[in-house]
């Protein structure tokens, strides 16, 4: 019985995630390519970034026992993980399922359908041969992917050898994990200026970002909580979160433990690592459509930003269409320009972006000329997939029962998407097949 209701249950996660794509797909995608979203804000989400199995980013500063971390998760030894005491692991590596073990290349990794890294290649063939992915006969990888990620150095060596952006990589990568896992050495724990920047890339996912106070058996036991303490200190001064990250403390290895001072502490932190982990699959379709409607509403910022500036172009560079004097004027009067956007209804002080970012891509963009006027129709149609569409899917995945003196009428079957926003007709659409 159980298992036919864990069946049922995955049909019925699988016709929403399709639902979902449908949206994504045939409403906000179009708007995205129409307001340069690409440009400005994120790339488009592919579908097999959509359909992932839950994703679990280790960042950490070298030796502090990240791949030791995914060996003791996947319980393997491959020849393919290095560990050593000094900077090891050179590369950044997904570790997947597969039936046979097998190492794949970057270049070849991004072009299979069967793995969410096809956008990965706009970071150039530089980075795709610092990039592999380790298929592994793992239980635990049928349900989770762990990408794990070369060391971040500290002085002089951080920048030897990279020719690559780190944090760029990494926030993009954070941007599609479930969980980010920050790996610290209970013996050092001083933050380098790249893993600081990296760390700054993370504050938006911080929601997402744990703490991991590794090799803590290697301490007495009056050094741990010391130690405990200026982790804390340390991380909340970067990501600057109200409530500090979780810390799990132990020693993620089947090793002995040095000192068994807080051997129970490092048990139930290793059993509270699993339990977490566990659940990634079961909550996965949830934080799917949380980040929908969180990219959504970005979008519909995004659409009121560039038609605000737009707007405020003078009638005679927009007369002339002169692409380097409007880019020029709307950059030297972007501060202004941003201010006054608060007035745009719809937007919030938190909706603006970062001035300097976006600073920056105006800069390089070409196509000012094209940015589009406000389109009532466009945030209508955003507005419904907020307001019914979302909600009408929520009703069967979300979990929350009814209250019995419900107000509410029962609502008629739920139209679908593409016919609700597009009122009928056939449109050619992309479909997702069940596996």
């Amino acid at each position: 019985m159980e298992e036919n209701g864990n069946s049922t249950r995955h049909s019925e996660e699988r016709k929403v995630l399709r639902r979902l794509w449908q949206l994504y797909e045939e409403v906000v995608l179009p708007l995205e390519q129409k307001s340069f979203y690409d440009h400005f804000c994120a790339p488009p989400i592919s579908m097999e970034e959509f359909e992932a199995r839950p994703q679990v980013l280790l960042v950490g500063q070298y030796s502090t026992g990240k791949t030791s971390m995914v060996k003791w998760l996947t319980g393997t030894n491959s020849p393919h993980f290095d560990v050593r005491p000094q900077p090891s692991t050179d590369k950044f590596m997904a570790v997947v399922h597969g039936d046979e073990e097998r190492l794949i290349h970057g270049n070849a990794a991004t072009c299979l359908p069967q793995l969410p890294y096809q956008g990965l290649s706009r970071f150039g063939g530089s980075f795709l041969g610092s990039f592999q992915a380790l298929v592994l006969p793992a239980k635990i990888l049928r349900d989770i992917t762990f990408i794990d990620t070369p060391g971040v150095l500290s002085g002089s060596k951080q920048r030897i050898g990279r020719d690559y952006e780190f944090a760029a990589i990494s926030a993009w990568m954070a941007d599609r994990a479930d969980l980010v896992l920050l790996t610290f050495d209970a013996h050092k724990l001083d933050i380098s200026d790249e893993f600081q920047e990296v760390m700054e890339v993370l504050r938006p996912y911080a929601d997402n970002v744990r703490c991991v106070l590794n090799k803590a058996d290697q301490i007495d036991a009056s050094n741990l909580v010391r130690v405990y303490g200026a982790l804390l200190w340390n991380v909340g001064k970067v990501l600057r979160t109200p409530e500090v990250a979780r810390v799990f403390v132990s020693s993620f290895w089947n090793e002995e433990y040095r000192f068994q001072d807080h051997k129970q502490l490092f048990e139930e932190d290793k059993e509270a690592v699993l339990k977490e982990l566990n659940a990634l699959p079961r909550t996965s379709l949830l934080r799917k459509i949380n980040s929908l409607v969180a990219r959504v509403r970005k979008v519909r910022a995004h659409m009121c930003i560039v038609a605000h500036l737009k707007s405020r172009i003078p009638w005679h560079l927009r007369a002339l269409r002169a692409e380097g004097a409007m880019r020029s004027w709307l950059c030297a009067n972007l501060s202004e320009l941003m201010q006054d956007a608060h007035r745009v209804p719809g937007l919030s002080p938190g909706d603006l972006p970062n001035l300097e970012a976006f600073h920056r891509k105006l800069s390089r963009f070409e196509g000012i000329s094209r940015f589009p006027s406000l389109d009532p129709k466009d945030l209508a149609r955003l507005e419904r997939l907020i307001t019914t569409e979302v909600p009408s899917l929520l009703t069967g995945v979300g979990g929350v029962s009814i209250s019995k003196e419900s107000l509410k009428q029962p609502e008629p079957p739920s139209p679908r998407a593409w016919d609700f926003i597009f009122g009928g007709g056939s449109r050619k659409r992309r479909r997702m097949d069940d596996p």
